[in-house]
């Protein structure tokens, strides 16, 4: 059994290393992605989880600048892309929860960049961009398609098309398997109701 002022040199040999380190930032990527794959149980939720999150996160360093991160800009090019939509409309096109939808167009809305006119509530409303909402998404999207570009060749097009193909078929194959045992429990709970107690 260690000592406690063992542990306490233990704990603090660990600090110092971390300090190393992040003093040196190509070893301390290094390092925590294999922390990081250490955690990765062979699970396809947890690895689509964390591409997702570096993806995610390489994006919004570079939209940064403009104070924008992805959802955001994602909202902003739908809008451009289905002027006059609902945000309903725009919700299910993007395969996002309304109300997710809904806490970015409130950002968005008092940066003066979206507008909804017409209808009831911010559901029924049509949503355009303004003049300054046209002008931040051009910049945007120069910014997003330079970022895609430096994936694709940092990953090689091989390489990206085949993930595209693998994270499509993924995604696919999920939502088969969840709409069968949904089925399937509807199924049991109809015959469970109709046996006689």
């Amino acid at each position: 059994m260690q000592t406690p002022m063992a542990v306490i040199g233990a704990a603090s040999g660990q600090i110092m290393h971390m300090h190393y380190l992040m003093g040196k930032p190509e070893t301390y990527i290094r390092n925590s992605m294999a922390r990081s794959d250490f955690l990765d149980f062979d699970c396809l939720a947890y690895a689509t989880r964390r591409a997702g999150r570096a993806v995610t996160n390489f994006f919004n360093s570079k939209l940064s600048p403009l104070d924008l991160n992805v959802a955001q800009f994602g909202l902003l090019a739908a809008v451009a892309k289905m002027p006059g939509s609902t945000l309903a409309a725009i919700a299910e096109a993007m395969l996002l929860d309304e109300s997710t939808l809904a806490r970015n167009f409130v950002v968005l809305e008092r940066r003066g960049l979206v507008e909804a006119l017409g209808g009831r509530g911010r559901g029924g409303k049509q949503i355009t961009l303004t003049r300054a909402g046209h002008k931040l998404s051009a910049e945007a999207m120069a910014i997003w398609l330079d970022t895609n570009k430096r994936l694709l060749a940092e990953l090689g097009a091989k390489e990206a098309a085949a993930g595209r193909v693998f994270l499509r078929a993924l995604g696919d194959a999920s939502e088969h398997l969840k709409a069968r045992d949904e089925a399937a429990a509807i199924r049991a709970a109809s015959r469970s109701q109709k046996t006689p107690a």
